[in-house]
């Protein structure tokens, strides 16, 4: 009954015209309490849900729109992000759109530069980011707001940007949570590691950046900022990688906890395990399959999630509200929840793993 309700239905069961039913829809106002009422509880008790995109079929229209994000791999937090948008295209398939993804490598400036360079040369209509380098997305939202090209974000929020609509979580949180849990599972006489990604070219990771301070602001407000080290470490060197780790620890003896900055966790705890580095506390960031197989097995003790498929369905479904009906959202910065995932919980996280 849900989904083949019409409007003239509803309107005969509130007692209100057509027309006044589909200004509820629309949010379009000139409407008395009395009216607005009547028509909400019809549409609370038939479960109604307004197809966004009906409009879509007489405009006749196909809309380009850009997705720009670090190279999507099944299983990993991009490929998870790309799943979102995926299911938004299918779930909104009346609607004419012409999707071009631009991917990067993530861990190279370069790479960024590159893809963010060709977006404009296909005059898109509309485009979504993944935002990883500060500058590098700046210069492209300077030149997409020049031109009129509503953007949204996925996964992160850059400063001086005007984006219709962001969908992440908030990073600077997750570092006083992540320092939170790891003080909280580790003992108490413990020093605490950051580790983060080398990138190639002169420029750290956006998110990366966030979660550190919270992190290192949080054991500020402790008391317990000198037990902080630091050190990074290379996605795309693993062997020298994993010397760089193991002399870092040998250094740094005291180190019972350990802080990954971004979804790699599972490479620091090879290396852990290779090495028969015991008693060290691991804890990352994203539900990846590499991820979800280290907490399996105890080599992660936990992993802060932040729902990256949602992230990509409702970043493409603000841009469709944007191009069909020039509507703006009501709260621009949507902000995801912040899952902590352990071994105890992580088959209540089925849909994840099973892909």
């Amino acid at each position: 009954m849900a989904k083949q309700i019409k409007i003239k239905d509803i309107a005969m069961m509130a007692g209100v015209s057509a027309g006044t039913v589909d200004r509820v829809l629309h949010n379009r106002g000139n409407v008395s309490e009395r009216s607005l009422r009547a028509v909400e509880q019809v549409l609370a008790e038939v479960g109604y849900r307004y197809n966004i995109h009906t409009s879509a079929v007489s405009l006749r229209k196909e809309y380009r729109i850009a997705i720009a994000i670090p190279t999507a791999i099944k299983g990993e937090y991009w490929g998870a992000v790309q799943d979102g948008i995926n299911h938004a295209i299918t779930e909104y398939s009346d609607v004419k759109l012409e999707c071009l993804f631009f991917f990067y490598n993530q861990f190279d400036i370069y790479s960024c530069r590159s893809s963010f360079a060709s977006i404009m040369e296909q005059k898109p209509d509309a485009v979504i980011i993944g935002p990883t380098f500060r500058s590098e997305t700046q210069r492209l939202c300077a030149e997409l707001e020049q031109n009129n090209v509503p953007y949204v974000f996925v996964d992160a929020v850059i400063d001086g940007t005007s984006p219709v609509a962001s969908y992440s979580t908030d990073q600077y949180a997750c570092g006083r949570i992540l320092g939170r849990l790891l003080q909280t599972l580790s003992p108490q006489d413990a020093e605490f590691a950051i580790m983060s990604s080398q990138r190639i070219g002169n420029e750290r990771s956006n998110n990366s950046l966030a979660r550190r301070k919270g992190f290192i602001e949080y054991f500020r407000e402790t008391g317990m900022e000198n037990r902080i080290k630091e050190t990074s470490f290379s996605v795309l060197e693993p062997q020298e990688s994993e010397k760089k780790v193991m002399k870092f620890l040998k250094d740094n003896p005291g180190i019972k906890g350990m802080a990954v900055m971004n979804s790699r966790g599972y490479i620091l705890a090879d290396i852990l395990r290779r090495n028969g580095a015991e008693g060290i506390t691991l804890i990352s960031f994203d539900l990846t399959l590499n991820n979800i197989k280290g907490i399996r097995d105890g080599s992660i003790t936990a992993i802060l999630c932040q729902r990256p498929e949602l992230q990509g369905f409702n970043a493409l479904k603000a841009l469709i509200r944007r191009l069909l009906y020039n509507q703006e959202e009501e709260t621009i910065h949507h902000l995801m929840p912040i899952d902590i995932i352990v071994k105890e919980n992580l088959p209540y996280y089925r849909e994840f793993f099973e892909m």
